[in-house]
């Protein structure tokens, strides 16, 4: 911890923070619980190492969560740590962070707490990206990590779903009654005038039968 402060405190000076700020560790912090008065930040998917106190087993993660609560001239950090998976029961463990992860993830607290104390404008361009040096074997084991047991690790947003394409309906649907069919398949109005043209054929028949007799 004590790496952590003296980083923090350079990097308060460096940024003209003229105020003094304290950094301590605290475990009992919840995600999206600030107390009253308290700003929340979240570092998330800093590249950290772990090794399991059992076995001695090593192994990287690139989302190692922490998370950040503060007030004017405090601030309050909690470390998210993973258990082995090799080992039943394991323990959970705390990463180590390299000092150029440490120094970046401290920047950036200090830019949230210029915007939020301060009221510095900053632009998404000054964040600065941990740097992942030792690739991570496989993907992020969510029953190992404490993070994810306590709702911190995000999850991508769901794409809602496409509903099937459907036929529109004529707007005159609900008012027109539906064609009948007979059992030929002929509409009714069909039959009507095949009927007309029938009954007229008839009446011209007998008047002609009658003009030429």
């Amino acid at each position: 911890m004590k790496t952590w402060q003296k980083i923090f405190a350079q990097t308060i000076e460096d940024m003209d923070v003229e105020e003094p700020w304290t950094l301590q560790e605290d475990d009992s912090l919840q995600v999206h619980s600030p107390k009253h008065g308290r700003r929340e930040y979240l570092q998330r998917r800093a590249a950290g190492r772990f090794q399991c106190s059992q076995c001695l087993h090593e192994w990287s993660s690139a989302k190692v969560h922490i998370l950040f609560h503060m007030r004017q001239g405090k601030v309050r950090m909690r470390i998210f740590r993973q258990s082995c998976r090799r080992c039943p029961n394991a323990p959970l463990e705390e990463p180590s962070f390299s000092q150029e992860n440490m120094e970046r993830i401290l920047h950036n607290l200090v830019l949230q707490i210029l915007k939020d104390f301060y009221k510095v404008p900053v632009q998404p361009s000054e964040l600065l990206e941990v740097v992942v040096d030792t690739a991570p074997a496989g993907p992020h084991d969510s029953s190992h990590c404490e993070g994810c047991r306590l709702g911190v690790c995000s999850k991508p947003p769901v794409a809602p779903k496409t509903p099937a394409w459907k036929p529109r309906r004529h707007q005159d649907t609900a008012t027109s009654p539906p064609l009948q069919l007979f059992s030929g398949g002929f509409p009714k109005q069909c039959c009507f005038v095949l009927l007309s043209v029938c009954v007229l054929a008839v009446i011209l028949f007998i008047v002609l039968y009658f003009t030429l007799k």
